[in-house]
């Protein structure tokens, strides 16, 4: 046990050192900072979740920090339970800068990690796990995800793409018993990206139809249908209030998309060029990179042959095509599918596929172990490598530390998805200053306070009923209270896009954003859920603990690892332990 833990150690000490080198080499510059893509978002982001937690509000949905304080709903439509670490450094006092490099190092970290967990479930030895970590972790695609175009959301989702492979598999194999695992995996694609968790969900569905016959069986059905409950029960805090806030509303995301994706396809012919050459991301040199391309041509030829793995290889091959013109895009540019945005997202699974189909190593390239570290220094290489082409490309992207730590909370991405559609951004940008707009000949107003977190003013209708427009972007939740003898109405969506309300008397109205009723009950859904998760678990493992107590060794037999201790097992418990593993 003390050379397990000793072992783990060094491994997550490992972890720790590659994640700080690997970003300390790219994004870090004595003085500057790379920073690409959406970076101002996320930046804004951690700003805003850091401001809501200091004035008490550790659940935000909107937070007036966002657009000046006209206030933007991103942590309601983007998962952001990954950015309280960084949030929370903020309130410590540390820079933008600081924060968001630790994420990043965050983000590296705890990919190589359920990496190495995934393939230690995979039952790879520990030196294969680490292969199969490396590979996955150091892809092509993510690298450019890391460096271009600096997606958080995408990447904190593909942290946890290892996990449902291997939980996948397990349940091929009829390993149903910790079917949690797969809900865990699952639950943490919720809890950071929507889009992510859509591809996940498409390739255990085509996972489980290929494999239709072995999963047409009680034990795993039942065992995908408890995975699936608690996904869903845990996910409610996160997607229930999406739903409440798209009923009866519409989005610049559904009316007035940025991306059209049958403009994002590339040419097989292009696609193959660009990963042979492992090209610096742009919107015409996307690409898998050449060790996933050359793994995935060289792996499909061998599979077709020998029948072996064809489910995922078919998966693989058929998700290349996807992010090519052969696909029939257009006829699909308006189905669910198109929600992905950019074909190449299928990148990430891809890389996922073909990492497992090399560490499985049905071919033996692998067996002579200078072979894997050569295959891994051929790795270090090509991240850095790419990393530096990266950064000597677009060398004005190089921002001072004075310049990235000036947070400008205009920057809402470039999409503007979560914006009401009456909203028009450029004229909200052309009235930074805030103003009430009302009709002075039906109410009087002074005393007005507006600030990020609330808006508050005395008003007298003169017996009239008076309409004022707030400076606010309307959102499900926003609510009036009113002091005095005065009332007002329930506040509502104005023909641009802010928040009206009608006021009737006088007294002294405040409007500031209230969690919703669907909000405080989805949340009340997670929480009891992980509640009674944690409970189960914690009871298993106290009666596991009992059982095993009662285990009496059998015999004592040698190896190449000293010494397998074997046990008789009692009460269902089938784990044979040695003293290395």
């Amino acid at each position: 046990m003390k050379k397990l833990i000793r072992k783990n150690y060094l491994i997550l000490l490992l972890f720790l050192l590659v994640s700080i080198v690997m970003i300390g080499l790219i994004d870090w510059h004595f003085g500057y900072i790379f920073a690409t893509g959406d970076f101002h978002y996320h930046l804004d982001r951690i700003e805003t979740l850091a401001s809501s937690i200091k004035h008490l509000n550790f659940w935000p949905k909107v937070d007036g920090h966002f657009i000046g304080g006209y206030g933007y709903a991103s942590s309601l439509f983007y998962p952001d339970i990954f950015l309280y670490p960084a949030a929370l450094l903020r309130i410590a006092g540390a820079t933008p800068t600081v924060s968001y490099l630790f994420t990043l190092v965050m983000i590296n970290f705890i990919t190589l990690w359920i990496g190495y967990i995934s393939g230690k479930r995979l039952s790879f030895s520990p030196q294969k796990a680490l292969l199969f970590t490396f590979i996955y972790s150091f892809n092509a695609y993510r690298l450019q995800t890391l460096f271009s175009r600096q997606d958080l959301g995408e990447l904190m989702g593909m942290m946890f793409f290892p996990l449902v492979l291997s939980e996948l598999i397990n349940l091929k194999h009829g390993n149903v018993k910790q079917w949690y695992v797969l809900a865990f995996a699952m639950i943490g694609i919720t809890c950071s990206h929507t889009i992510s968790l859509f591809i996940m969900v498409l390739f255990s569905v085509m996972f489980v139809i290929l494999n239709i016959r072995t999963f047409w069986n009680k034990q795993r059905i039942l065992a995908i249908i408890k995975a699936a409950g608690l996904t869903l029960g845990v996910s409610a805090g996160v997607y229930l209030p999406i739903l409440e806030q798209m009923q009866g509303q519409k989005y610049a995301l559904t009316t007035d998309p940025l991306i059209n994706i049958t403009n994002e396809i590339l040419p097989l012919k292009q696609l193959i060029y660009n990963s042979m050459t492992n090209q610096v991301f742009s919107a015409n040199t996307v690409n898998v990179g050449a060790v996933i391309f050359i793994g995935l041509l060289g792996y499909t030829i061998y599979n077709l042959f020998h029948r072996k793995n064809l489910d995922l290889t078919f998966i693989a091959v058929l998700l290349l095509v996807g992010s090519t013109n052969l696909f029939p895009w257009r006829i699909f540019s308006h189905s669910i599918l198109a929600m992905i945005q950019f074909p190449w997202r299928f990148f990430s699974v891809i890389s996922l596929i073909v990492a497992y189909l090399l560490v499985n190593d049905d071919m033996n390239i692998f067996r002579n172990k200078y072979f894997a570290y050569s295959f891994i220094a051929v790795i270090s290489l090509v991240t850095v490598g790419l990393g530096q082409q990266t950064v000597n490309e677009s060398p004005d992207k190089l921002e001072s530390y004075a310049a990235f730590n000036k947070i400008d909370s205009f920057y809402i991405g470039a999409g503007h998805e979560y914006l009401p559609s009456e909203v028009s951004y450029p004229e909200v940008l052309e009235h930074k200053d805030r103003m009430l707009d009302y009709n002075r000949s039906m109410v009087s107003i002074d005393g007005s306070t507006i600030n990020r977190q609330y808006i508050a003013f005395n008003f007298n209708t003169y017996g009239k009923t008076a309409k004022i427009e707030l400076p606010l972007i309307y959102y499900k939740g926003y609510q009036t209270e009113v002091y005095g003898t005065g009332r007002s109405t329930v506040p509502e969506i104005s023909k641009s896009g802010l928040t009206d309300i009608k006021l009737t008397g006088n007294g002294t109205v405040k409007i500031q954003y209230e969690n919703t009723l669907i909000q405080k009950l989805s949340l009340m859904i997670s929480l009891t859920t992980i509640f009674f998760m944690a409970l189960a678990f914690f009871s298993k493992r106290r009666h596991t603990y009992i059982s095993l107590s009662e285990e009496v060794p059998v015999f004592v037999m040698p190896t190449e690892y000293d010494y397998v201790f074997v046990y008789q097992i009692v009460d269902g418990v089938d784990d044979v332990t040695s003293n290395d593993e």
